[in-house]
């Protein structure tokens, strides 16, 4: 009865002795951390699961290898400034084409920032003061407390700087005017609708964007073209007029001014006296309006400034959403793909050992990989999407290999001690995992964007594995094969 009693107490305390574990401890840490970090931080999802758009956008003439990486940069940086979107792909295809995927934000959205070059020009009156080529510093915007205005602070170049003084003298102190992406609208009275506008201009030799509204006063139509007044100049306008007048809709007025106008504004009594005793005033400020709208078009002005110009006049030839309905198809898809994928490895486990002892802890280990995974994807906001769980599933299946490997050794190796066994075990394990490593690295590096989260997952799977997960689940085995 005594010995049976002490057996019974030592079976009662291994559980409590596997806890007090060290390396068990650990797991169960990193387990808990990325729980938490799940909870309040949440998941990131790709575009293939969270849905957006995809992009194509054609420049005006065929790239060099370097204006085509440019053009990526920046509009790379300005979907990046401008939207909290981790998910954003941009990619040249061929020499005049580019490619733009993006979760979570519309086609309509995506173009605001990206369909435009994104020129500044700052005239005084209607004379150039300086472009934001420029610029040398651009500050982030802010809300003015005196006025409530949104702004965006920028520091000239000594150049820019004294032809702003020079120029604004010379306009006695005329309105200063901002354009960003400066063009022409042409608009149009006529007594009844246009027909064919776009064909029209282009037999004059020009492409516009026409919106037409009618009025008690017959129909008005705003015609955008990306051409300045000085590039129309007085024999472009006539072209325009003339063309017009062929609709046969009855032209009553044509009126040309400029566009994209982004702030108008006098310049102010304090910049003035400056200006007037000769100084050169580097710092100035971009002021918007007060509205919410003008916040972020103020965010959308300092990213666009911050970025610079695109080298070239782009034109977006095709955009599409992809909806969240389809994502949410895809989630729940790959969701069930990993579900039965670890069903079946457990199912295979058990038909091999036919002890649960030996299956659980391969389960509770295997689970435990998949949370620190996504818990280490939440705190760097790296994107789960299609191919990242296919590389967290892919991981699973690695660690379970390597979970056999070590149960094997212990369990069919008599000779030797459980200390040898393991660590014969993990040469195996670790050279399994530099191999993984070394086969990943350059998929990650220089592979296909879509590519990456397959590779970026399943490092990190294997990783905390080996180094996390391989370890207390030795130990777990060591526990209960004594």
């Amino acid at each position: 009865m005594a010995k049976k009693e002490k057996g019974t107490k030592a079976a009662k305390a291994r559980p409590e002795r596997m806890l007090e574990d060290g390396r068990i401890k650990l797991l169960l840490g990193f387990v808990l951390v990325s729980l938490v970090l799940i909870a309040f931080k949440g998941i990131s999802t790709g575009l293939d699961l969270q849905g957006g758009s995809i992009i194509q956008i054609q420049a005006e003439r065929p790239l060099t290898p370097g204006e085509m990486e440019q053009v990526t940069r920046i509009m790379d940086e300005r979907l990046r400034g401008v939207f909290a979107v981790r998910d954003i792909r941009v990619r040249g295809w061929g020499n005049e084409f580019v490619i733009v995927e993006i979760a979570g934000i519309t086609p309509e959205e995506a173009e605001k920032v990206i369909g435009k070059p994104g020129q500044l020009v700052v005239r005084i009156g209607n004379t150039t003061a300086f472009t934001g080529d420029e610029l040398t510093r651009v500050e982030s915007f802010r809300k003015e407390p005196s006025t409530g205005s949104w702004e965006v602070p920028f520091t000239l170049t000594e150049g820019a700087a004294e032809r702003f003084r020079d120029v604004a003298k010379a306009t006695d102190f005329d309105r200063v005017n901002m354009y960003l992406d400066e063009g022409t609208r042409v608009k149009v009275n006529s007594e009844r609708p246009l027909e064919g506008v776009e064909g029209v201009l282009e037999r004059a030799g020009y492409k516009g964007k026409v919106n037409a509204t009618k009025g008690l006063t017959g129909v008005t139509t705003e015609i955008n073209l990306d051409q300045t007044l000085e590039d129309l100049g007085e024999d472009g306008k006539r072209r325009i007029a003339e063309a017009l007048n062929s609709t046969g809709a009855g032209i009553r007025e044509v009126a040309f001014e400029r566009s994209g106008l982004v702030n108008s504004a006098p310049i102010g009594d304090s910049l003035r006296e400056e200006l007037i005793r000769g100084q050169v005033v580097k710092a100035l400020v971009l002021e918007l309006g007060r509205d919410e709208k003008d916040r972020e078009e103020a965010k959308r002005v300092e990213v666009i400034l911050r970025s610079g110009a695109l080298p070239i006049k782009v034109n977006v030839v095709g955009s599409y959403g992809i909806s969240a309905t389809l994502g949410e198809g895809f989630a729940r898809n790959a969701i069930l793909a990993g579900i039965l994928a670890f069903l079946g490895v457990t199912l295979v486990i058990f038909l091999r050992y036919r002890e649960p002892r030996v299956v659980l802890p391969i389960l509770i280990t295997g689970f435990s990989e998949i949370v620190i995974i996504l818990g280490f994807a939440s705190l760097i906001n790296w994107n789960i999407d299609l191919p990242a769980i296919a590389g967290i599933i892919a991981a699973l299946g690695t660690g379970v290999d390597n979970q056999i490997v070590i149960i094997d050794e212990i369990l069919l190796e008599k000779e030797r001690s459980i200390r040898k066994k393991i660590e014969s075990a993990f040469f195996i394990v670790m050279s399994s995992w530099m191999c993984i490593v070394a086969a990943m690295i350059p998929l990650f590096i220089v592979g296909l964007a879509s590519l990456k989260g397959f590779a970026f997952t399943t490092i990190i799977g294997a990783t905390s594995g080996v180094f996390i997960a391989r370890p207390a689940y030795a130990r777990m085995v060591q526990y209960l094969v004594e």
